[in-house]
């Protein structure tokens, strides 16, 4: 976010968290893991069987970026308020043909391992070039220590282009392992071409869960977040990749009079600029979209976020030059469709420009987990950047019950909401902090650019506006309310499950209130993150009963996987 990051705060990396960390550890190793991860066709990797006998195969040393020069350019970068950089990118040339080790295992498949080094890193991504899985394979990225997976990939995520970047694995190394049915060896499926190495707030990394500052609320507490529960979900973290660099933004998703599903991302335009210039085309095939990112509940202990990502836009319009002359907008399509069970919401927005009285903003500061900020106090036309355009809004942020949220770096390009919960603008920049140091601080303003600027005031050209892309059908109307999705086709709803008594004693039911599902896991896990009680349940009604006989007063939380879908619920037992 433009003005932020200037006070000497760039390179202190948060401390780690326990609590977060052993129930995280439990959590990767449970039937669930996959959740957390890209879209991918699940499954485990083959060698995690036990089958396969040898343990031995090749690693790669990627080594460590230049420090020095990432340090002066970050600063440089500060200095022109531009989205702060938290990864850097090391070139390689690694595939099954020149690097790796093969096995074949007694099935007559083969696997292909490859361990990746690059020493200090919090987090590693991987970019590809040439990605051209054949019908038999798989390709899974995961931890030495298997607890963070991601994948299979397969040829669905083949594409034209042949680029595909994968979201980030925490620590410093990991190991890319292709699995090939039937033992047939490709000539060449892929080339990894770069290693994303993420240096500071690697919102992924288990070490930096919360990396943004003390002040911020987060998205679920209550009363903040109650009426904004559709509209967050429509709210996006963008791990932008503009050259060798990678950057936190953040977005939304975005209705259109077609009702189409088109899926629309608004962000910041100066997101997608860095001191190289703007993202290429081959740079946005490479962007990551998190879906999700968010705490389940408002305490500081919530469980790591259980969200989806998607890799790789196209841009479609832009305010261009960074809003130094409109408002700064930037609009991308996703290059793949959403699948049925995605759960996503497609935000309404207003052109009217309509000074409101109050409203909020949903982002991701520093990359963090989903956060909300509140405003109640009427917007201010106001311009930015000395343009003399009345271009944006100012907003002041206020007090609320759970804190003073404000934005961060990482928060540019969010959403602003009325209070119909449509979107007015995006974030540009501006002073708002935790602390008050100089001249910034809580009360101080964020601008955003107006949303009814972008609409068609940026310039003549559908390339310069959003009314061409969001009223395909020349409607004229001038505002929209949002789309809601299903989770499943069966219509399953988020927060299907009913628990009561909460707070229980001896007992806690559970209970199916849309529909029954035949097969269930059912886990609950103390807050040190042990597994005090686990079963499989095959359901004849809706309701089951837990016996908590024997578990000691305290917080715990209850895991129910079902249909390719998990829910996590706090339960207190007295």
């Amino acid at each position: 976010m433009f003005w932020r990051k200037m006070i000497g705060f760039e390179y202190l990396i948060n401390y780690m968290k326990n609590l977060l960390r052993i129930f995280l550890m439990v959590f990767w190793l449970s039937a669930s893991m996959q959740l957390l991860a890209q879209m991918n066709e699940g499954g485990v990797p083959l060698s995690f069987n036990g089958l396969v006998e040898s343990t031995v195969f090749q690693e790669y040393d990627a080594g460590k970026p230049d420090f020095d020069k990432i340090i002066t350019e970050d600063l440089q970068a500060d200095q022109l308020g531009l989205p702060p950089r938290f990864a850097h990118s090391i070139p390689v040339n690694l595939n099954p043909e020149n690097s790796g080790t093969w096995y074949f295992d007694d099935a007559g498949n083969a696997i292909w391992r490859l361990g990746i080094r690059a020493e200090g890193a919090l987090a590693l991504g991987l970019q590809f070039i040439d990605f051209d899985l054949p019908e038999n394979a798989s390709l899974f990225i995961y931890s030495i220590d298997h607890q963070q997976v991601i994948g299979a990939f397969t040829q669905h995520n083949n594409r034209k282009s042949g680029r595909f970047a994968t979201a980030l694995v925490d620590g410093d190394q990991c190991i890319v392992e292709l699995n090939l049915k039937n033992g047939q060896n490709p000539i060449l499926p892929f080339t990894i071409k770069e290693i994303t190495y993420a240096y500071r707030y690697a919102g992924d990394d288990l070490k930096n869960v919360e990396s943004s500052d003390h002040c911020e609320v987060n998205v679920n507490c209550s009363p903040e977040g109650d009426e904004w529960q559709n509209a967050k979900r429509g709210v996006v973290r963008i791990q932008i990749k503009v050259g060798g660099s990678s950057y936190w933004c953040s977005g939304s998703l975005l209705n259109n009079t077609s009702f189409d599903k088109t899926p629309y991302i608004l962000t910041a335009d100066h997101c997608a600029y860095q001191l190289g210039g703007y993202a290429s085309v081959e740079d946005l095939e490479s962007w990551l979209f998190y879906f999700n990112y968010e705490g389940l509940f408002c305490e500081s202990e919530d469980p790591f976020p259980i969200y989806f990502s998607m890799s790789g836009a196209t841009k479609i319009a832009q305010g261009g030059n960074r809003g130094s002359t409109g408002s700064d907008f930037y609009l991308v399509r996703l290059i793949d469709d959403f699948p049925n069970d995605s759960h996503v919401y497609f935000n309404g927005w207003s052109s009217t420009g309509n000074v409101e009285n109050n409203g909020v903003t949903i982002h991701h500061p520093d990359g963090d987990i989903k956060k909300i900020s509140t405003f109640v106090e009427p917007l201010v036309s106001s311009s930015w950047s000395g343009s003399g355009l009345p271009s944006h809004w100012k907003v002041v942020w206020s007090e609320t019950l759970n804190g003073w949220g404000v934005t961060e770096g990482g928060s540019s390009g969010c959403p602003m909401f009325d209070p119909n919960g449509r979107i007015i603008g995006t974030l540009t920049g501006g002073l708002a902090a935790c602390d008050p140091v100089g001249s910034i601080g809580p009360d101080k303003p964020d601008y955003y650019g107006k949303f009814s600027y972008h609409w068609e005031s940026n310039g003549t050209t559908d390339t310069a506006q959003l009314k061409p892309w969001l009223d395909p059908l020349n409607t004229g109307v001038l505002f929209l309310n949002g789309l809601e999705t299903d989770i499943q086709e069966n219509q399953l709803n988020i927060n299907s499950i009913k628990l009561f008594p909460n707070p229980a004693t001896s007992i806690v039911n559970v209970e199916f209130t849309t529909f029954v599902p035949t097969d269930i896991q059912v886990s609950i896990i103390d807050l040190p993150g042990k597994i005090v009680f686990e079963q499989q349940q095959r359901l004849i009604d809706s309701k089951l009963q837990i016996d908590l006989q024997g578990m000691a007063p305290g917080t715990y939380f209850l895991r129910i996987n079902f249909n390719q879908h998990t829910e996590i619920h706090k339960l207190l037992i007295r």
